[in-house]
């Protein structure tokens, strides 16, 4: 496995990486997100339904397993990304927003097509909207 080079979708994007050379150094990036590459999530061993989420019984526990770490017994699974399926947690977060009063972000910004704003205007356009304030 030495020396010679692979391609692999990111695990955290999902982005085709071309040419990766192993083995993989810890300080190895995603060259469209800059996930660290050499994880656990990436690994082969990776298996989540397990206690400590590794198949090799003689890793060192990892508590972060999408950071960086130094396991020699890592091993390059070319298909770790896992598209997230979020829209029951989108559609649970706009029932508490309903259910208080709030826009969420991603609404917010699908009814106004305006520039990103700073953390001041927001907080100054929240006060607004509370206070019922139509400038």
């Amino acid at each position: 496995m030495n020396g010679r080079s692979i391609d692999i979708q990111c695990w955290n994007c999902g982005k085709e990486l071309k040419n990766l050379l192993l083995p993989f150094s810890r300080y190895e990036e995603c060259s469209y997100c800059n996930a660290d590459l050499h994880v656990c999530i990436a690994c082969k061993n990776y298996e989540p339904s397990i206690s400590d989420a590794c198949k090799e019984d003689r890793a060192d526990f990892v508590l972060d397993k999408d950071r960086a770490n130094f396991c020699d017994y890592f091993k390059v699974n070319s298909r770790a990304y896992k598209k997230q399926d979020n829209s029951k947690a989108r559609k649970e977060r706009a029932k508490l927003a309903e259910l208080f009063g709030e826009i969420l972000p991603e609404e917010n910004a699908k009814s106004k097509n305006t520039v990103p704003q700073s953390e001041a205007d927001k907080a100054l356009a929240e006060l607004k909207r509370l206070f019922g304030d139509k400038d």
